[in-house]
């Protein structure tokens, strides 16, 4: 019986890694928000300057956005109305993604925010990604 429990537990382990491994390589590198705070900064959300602004602009308010919970559940009309068209990709069209740096080159990192939607089109998750890159 132990032996079971052992082999159970075990298989267990193995199907989690394989999962947390595949969701890292599926969804790219990220950044976490204290990541995002001690590269960009913590300025305050402002949709207008954002619509309107600099890659500087954004970036400076991308910890803002990234821990806004707010923005969970909101539906992507309301995310494109606010931040403007989208000038980021992320896997398909319907994620609303918005370059906040930009390499001048493939060697150099591109960063985007990512509003990642449930099916009915609201937003479930907001991601920091690395959009390039060798």
């Amino acid at each position: 019986m132990k032996k079971y429990f052992f082999v159970i537990l075990i298989s267990l382990a193995t199907a989690i890694s394989i999962g947390s491994i595949a969701k890292s390589i599926w969804q790219g590198k990220t950044l976490s928000s204290s990541e995002v705070k001690k590269r960009w900064g913590s300025e305050t959300l402002d949709f207008r300057k954002f619509k309107n602004g600099s890659l500087k602009d954004k970036s400076s308010m991308t910890y803002s956005i990234l821990t806004n919970k707010d923005l969970i559940g909101k539906p992507v009309e309301y995310i494109r109305e606010n931040f403007g068209s989208p000038d980021g990709f992320y896997f398909i069209d319907a994620y609303p993604a918005y370059i906040i740096q930009e390499g001048a080159n493939h060697r150099e990192e591109t960063w985007q925010i990512v509003f990642k939607l449930n099916n009915k089109y609201q937003v479930k998750e907001i991601l920091i990604h690395k959009n390039c890159c060798e």
